[in-house]
């Protein structure tokens, strides 16, 4: 059987400092990571944050057991609507915002039968300064997790495992 599958989705510095302590912390799971700028893509594979990256959104989620959004904002909304029509029904979407209650809003109107989707939100502790990618900077990290009235609850207690 194959090790699941975690796709995530944008892979500035979220992103790949999820990607960079999910290969250090021996999980066996398959890291796939999309951006849509080719370059930060591979950027993110020289650094090992990922298993491969796959310039093609389709190809990147398919067959992902989790699908992380690290992505502002402004994209989630269009993120989710190329996700709705071939999202299976058991993959996990996480969406790492720091603006939490527009976001569920969007996972409500965007994937209304979905009911696998949270919204995460980091809050760094003891960083200052430019942030970086590094393996350990949600290491000390309180995420809120939040959910819709229509979130399955063992998506939200797979998401709170995950993050921890």
């Amino acid at each position: 059987m194959a090790n699941p599958r975690i796709t995530i989705i944008g892979l500035g510095t979220t992103g790949v400092s999820l990607g960079l302590a999910l290969m250090q912390s021996g999980s066996p799971l398959e890291i796939v990571g999309h951006d849509k700028e080719p370059t930060t893509g591979q950027d993110a594979r020289k650094r090992n944050a990922v298993h491969r990256t796959e310039w093609n959104f389709y190809k990147a989620c398919e067959g992902a057991s989790m699908i992380v959004l690290a992505i502002p904002l402004g994209e989630v909304g269009a993120t989710l609507d190329l996700l709705r029509d071939d999202l299976q029904p058991a993959t996990m979407v996480l969406a790492l915002n720091r603006v939490v209650d527009p976001v569920l809003q969007m996972l409500a109107d965007k994937l209304p039968a979905h009911g696998n989707a949270v919204v995460g939100h980091p809050i760094l502790n003891g960083v200052a300064g430019t942030l970086t990618p590094r393996a350990d900077l949600f290491q000390k990290a309180v995420f809120c997790l939040a959910a819709g009235p229509a979130t399955n609850p063992d998506a939200l207690q797979l998401a709170a495992d995950f993050v921890e």
